[in-house]
């Protein structure tokens, strides 16, 4: 993704960073380093309050008691700041021609990514051992596997970010069109998660317009989110690239109040007016107040950066690579069917203290997964190629063979 932006300072950038190739490419492309670091602060607050929940005992985690009551708060903000942001990222990233149309391999790449990171999403709920054995499991445990989760979500609404740019040839219209697509969906939300959709549509498409079955991240709302992000980028991108984190430090706070005054109103009135139960998640007025807190945290971001541009060169690379951190942080939180890491091991059974250690270790071990995933590919100029092969491979094995090798080694070792 490439963001206009002359914030991130050449001379300080990077100099501590050895590959100078990747610092190359981070200073040429012209940042809004602000977002990066939102992103980033957003993505490490997820995974650390993802992996607590998954391995801390309930006991000693009680979101009814201070400070946990906090965290879980806080928790509630971060999946909609991510989103946002991303939102506000893609219009940089989607560069059109003179005549208003995307180049066909951004197109390419864009379908790849969202296509990507659905499978993934699909795979950790894979639940077979192996394609084979999938034939012969029962219907109902299937469920867990078609619920929608972030990097479905994720995947989803990148496509649907992407055929807005596809039908639209000006940023102004894709702006209008964003914002106003975003506000249907936020006060459509209760309504849609008023139908039972299991009735009217396959489990696949159904678990994306509703929580009955599981879903944790449907398309309403949480798309909303990401096309209020494409609307405020299209603000973004016709200002001086110099004066965009200026604006969000000084306009984040009345933007987000714009937001946040009425949504209180608006959360009560969904909440004891309607003649449906609505959930706390597609409430409108909460929602609202999600979107307001975002920009209030985008101008702590702002005011932030302003003061630790020594170091920002770290939340570009970081930023850039949220995708790649956050799959990766549930590779080392759950492992997978097929070889269960912590979370699966030991589900809420870890107590507090050795659980927020675990969490920061992992924390740790995502970034500096990325670190090296992003040296080796501008070190060697096949590693791309080689990880690409290793994905296929490792796949291959998972869905074809892994039930076989599994049983040949516990003949083997088992016994």
């Amino acid at each position: 993704m490439s963001e206009k932006n002359n914030e991130l300072p050449n001379s300080v950038e990077g100099k501590e960073y050895k590959n100078k190739n990747i610092k190359a490419k981070l200073l040429s492309s012209q940042r809004i380093t602000t977002l990066d670091l939102a992103r980033i602060l957003a993505m490490i607050t997820m995974i650390m309050g993802h992996s607590l929940d998954a391995i801390a005992t309930p006991a000693e985690l009680d979101i009814s008691q201070f400070p946990w009551n906090i965290w879980h708060y806080i928790r509630r903000f971060t999946a909609p700041i991510f989103l946002t942001v991303s939102g506000a990222v893609h219009v940089f990233a989607n560069k059109r021609d003179e005549n208003g149309r995307l180049q066909r391999k951004t197109i390419i790449r864009r379908v790849k990514i969202a296509v990507i990171l659905s499978v993934i999403g699909y795979l950790f709920m894979f639940p077979a051992y192996s394609f084979f054995d999938a034939f012969f499991i029962e219907a109902k445990l299937w469920r867990p596997f078609f619920q929608v989760n972030i990097l479905q979500l994720i995947g989803f609404s990148l496509l649907f970010v992407l055929l807005l740019f596809l039908i639209t040839k000006k940023d102004k219209t894709l702006g209008i069109v964003s914002f106003s697509l975003a506000v249907i969906i936020t006060i459509s939300s209760p309504f849609i998660h008023s139908i039972n959709w299991f009735n009217y549509l396959p489990e696949f498409f159904a678990a994306y317009l509703s929580t009955e079955h599981g879903s944790m991240f449907p398309v309403f709302p949480y798309t909303g989110f990401m096309l209020y992000g494409v609307a405020f980028g299209i603000i973004l991108k016709i200002m001086d690239p110099e004066k965009r984190t200026k604006f969000l430090i000084w306009a984040g706070v009345p933007i987000g109040l714009v937001f946040l005054i009425p949504s209180f109103f608006l959360t009560d009135f969904f909440k004891y007016e309607m003649a449906f139960k609505v959930l706390d998640k597609v409430n409108p007025g909460i929602i609202l107040n999600q979107i307001g807190v975002v920009f209030i945290v985008l101008a702590f971001a702002g005011v932030t950066y302003t003061y630790t541009k020594k170091i920002s060169f770290y939340y570009a690379f970081f930023g850039k690579n949220a995708l790649f951190i956050y799959v990766a942080h549930l590779i080392f939180l759950f492992g997978s069917g097929w070889f269960p890491s912590i979370a699966r091991l030991y589900p809420k059974q870890i107590h507090i203290l050795p659980s927020i250690l675990i969490s920061i270790i992992i924390v740790l071990l995502t970034l500096g997964t990325a670190y090296f995933y992003e040296f080796t590919i501008n070190k060697f100029p096949n590693a791309r190629k080689y990880y690409k092969y290793a994905f296929y491979i490792i796949l291959v094995y998972f869905l074809i063979i892994g039930t076989l090798a599994q049983l040949i080694y516990q003949e083997l070792f088992a016994g």
